[in-house]
């Protein structure tokens, strides 16, 4: 069938004349129809903590006035699918993006880059961590690469360099943060770093029933992984300050190895009897235009308890570093998308590499559902 966004396009275009707009008017209601699904993928499914995503969608909008108009077209969009659809995390995304945006189109897309927003950000942590003298400020300051500042938001960075601070080569840290505005509780981990980080991260929450919704995780160049997760509980809804020791425990234990997600998910990963009839084909896609120094990898799929830690295991199996991941549910179906590197900091240029990829990660999906369904 044909894409529904096209022919309803095709539709605006005849219509629009006989309801009195002018040729202007017209071009504009085509182009909202067509591009109707633009800024929920873009806010959804794709990182917009990247300034390349955030450059393409300003020079797919091109105006301001689009910009307003889609804007509002997919709030009432997103609203009108059903009750409990709409919540404070897509909020947060569409304003997110909404006034980046803006911003590019009003101060030009070469604002939109990296280097300013390392300097925007690094200027916003000092203004916050008075009492540090000057040593300790600029070692924190230097010690991170561009995308870790351009990727997280100054509460963030300042709870990371608290984190950080006199931290052991066998010490993990962990803040537990509600953050009922985003409809989510952040959960920030520092450690030295080693191979498939985000794996266990995924494991361990997934273990404590944490849906995670958005995840970042960066090395600093003194060898720490600072990563932060954001998750809800299987209501949708932040951790209450009174289960977070729980959740902390858990993936004390977990990290520590005392609990090895991979055994301990196998009884716990089923479906739901009501959940088990849904069934959606599985879609995976690579995309090397979408980030400047990242593949996109999109997996499209039917959704299920551990599914994030089954593909993260997989990826970290394959030596692939994964710098970000970005989670969109719609209902029982998800999509799960990775930003990632190989083992030598390169994109995934090879087809025959993207292709035995795309073999595991559909063997990880298949084994996954056959146990879930047991």
């Amino acid at each position: 069938p044909e894409d529904h966004s096209i022919l309803g396009a095709q539709m605006a275009r005849r219509i629009a004349p006989r309801l009195g707009l002018d040729a202007e008017e017209c071009e504009t209601v085509e182009w909202l129809v067509r591009y109707h699904l633009l800024m929920s993928d873009m806010a959804q499914k794709r990182d917009i903590g990247d300034p390349r995503t955030v450059r393409d969608f300003a020079k797919a909008v091109k105006t301001r006035k689009r910009l307003d108009l889609l804007t509002v077209l997919t709030v009432c969009d997103i609203r009108g699918v059903g009750p409990g659809t709409w919540n404070n995390w897509k909020a947060m995304l569409l304003r997110q993006l909404y006034k980046q945006t803006a911003e590019a189109l009003e101060g030009g897309l070469e604002t939109v880059n990296r280097e300013n927003r390392k300097d925007d950000a690094t200027q916003a942590l000092r203004a916050r961590l008075p009492d540090w003298d000057k040593a300790a400020l600029d070692h924190e300051v230097s010690r991170h690469y561009r995308p870790y500042w351009q990727g997280l938001s100054t509460d963030t960075h300042l709870v990371f360099a608290r984190l950080l601070q006199g931290l052991g080569d066998n010490e993990i840290r962990i803040d537990l943060h509600p953050d009922p505005d985003r409809d989510a509780t952040r959960a920030c981990f520092a450690l030295v770093d080693h191979p498939g980080i985000f794996s266990r991260l995924a494991g361990a929450l997934a273990l404590v029933g944490a849906n995670v919704v958005d995840a970042r995780t960066y090395t600093s160049k003194d060898g720490y992984a600072t990563a932060v997760f954001w998750v809800q509980d299987i209501e949708g809804k932040p951790y209450e300050v009174s289960r977070l020791p729980r959740l902390r425990g858990m993936i004390d234990k977990t990290l520590r190895g005392e609990v090895v997600a991979r055994e301990a998910l196998k009884d716990r990963d089923k479906l739901k009897k009501r959940d088990r009839e849904f069934r959606f084909p599985t879609h995976i896609t690579f995309d090397n235009e979408g980030s400047e120094i990242y593949t996109i990898i999109e997996v499209d799929t039917r959704d299920r308890p551990g599914l994030l830690y089954d593909l993260t295991r997989t990826l970290a199996a394959n030596n692939i570093y994964i710098a970000s991941a970005v989670i969109a549910t719609y209902g029982a179906q998800v999509v799960d998308t990775f930003y990632v590197k190989d083992m030598f900091g390169l994109k995934l240029h090879q087809k025959p590499r993207q292709e035995a990829l795309d073999r595991k990660l559909r063997a990880a999906i298949a084994e996954g559902a056959e146990r879930a369904q047991a």
